[in-house]
């Protein structure tokens, strides 16, 4: 195998598992709560959240890459969707995913409305924004502050604050805030396996967008991972219709990440 092709495995790999142990991490009232499930599917985690019936939640992430997907798990993959009663749900397929490509199709499932593109960049480079926030590690009494935060400006409910709280100070994660004075403003988060690492939960309340400060703290999470000894970096976002604005996939670039490849969703609906 290529070693380009090796790379956009583990790209793959770290963001599976940052998924599947946020999963983990949920609190078991907060699990309850929204129905939570996360299994393993072969060389993949199906992850199910229930109270929210969104792709960002419920999908079968990592399957197929360094297995052959079998018809028998997809198809128990989807009858799970399907007895947890959830419309919104995606099979992501990157490009080099050719076999589960052609079994989704096969089974009727089709590309959804929204692509997502894999970014990727190494740590050798700095990074520098510069914000009107302060931009800062989140400490452990500033957990609800950053999970509140995040739940806000993603418009979700209260509850997802409670459960991405419960990420400040786990092992492997890397949880920072944006600060206006003392206000909280901004988060972003970073998962660390090794040589690599995954951005996300990136988010700015509306009234503090336009100062920096995503950039800030992607910088800030760059500076760590690369601190931490990781050489590789990787996020993902949707990638704009035409005429769409698209901040996060504008901010990401900013950073000089690279599009190693637009991923596919497959899903029924």
């Amino acid at each position: 195998m290529a070693s380009s092709e090796t790379l956009d495995l583990d790209l793959e790999r770290v963001e599976r598992d940052a998924y599947a142990d946020m999963y983990r991490a949920a609190p078991e009232p907060v699990s309850s709560s929204l129905g939570l499930d996360c299994r393993a599917a072969a060389d993949g985690v199906l992850l199910l959240c229930r109270g929210i019936d969104h792709i960002q939640f419920n999908r079968l992430a990592g399957f197929g890459l360094t297995q052959a997907a079998s018809v028998a798990q997809l198809d128990s993959a989807i009858r799970a969707f399907e007895q947890a009663n959830l419309k919104n749900w995606i099979i992501p397929v990157p490009p080099f995913a050719s076999d589960l490509r052609q079994l989704c199709v096969r089974r009727g499932l089709r590309p959804h409305a929204r692509s997502w593109a894999r970014f990727q960049r190494d740590t050798s480079v700095r990074f520098d924004a510069q914000t009107r926030l302060t931009v800062r590690p989140a400490k452990q009494d500033e957990a609800s502050a950053f999970g509140a935060t995040a739940a806000r400006t993603f418009g979700l409910p209260a509850v997802v604050g409670t459960w991405l709280a419960a990420l400040v100070g786990r092992p492997g994660w890397h949880c920072f805030l944006g600060l206006d004075g003392t206000e909280p403003a901004a988060t972003g988060a970073l998962y660390v396996d090794g040589e690599f690492a995954w951005l996300g939960i990136g988010a700015t309340l509306p009234e503090h967008r336009r100062s920096g400060g995503q950039s800030a703290i992607l910088a800030a999470r760059i500076a760590k991972a690369a601190e931490l000894g990781c050489r590789h970096l990787t996020t993902e976002t949707g990638v704009p219709h035409p005429g769409e604005k698209g901040p996060s996939f504008a901010n990401i670039q900013r950073a000089s990440f690279k599009i190693a490849y637009v991923r596919e969703n497959f899903t029924a609906s």
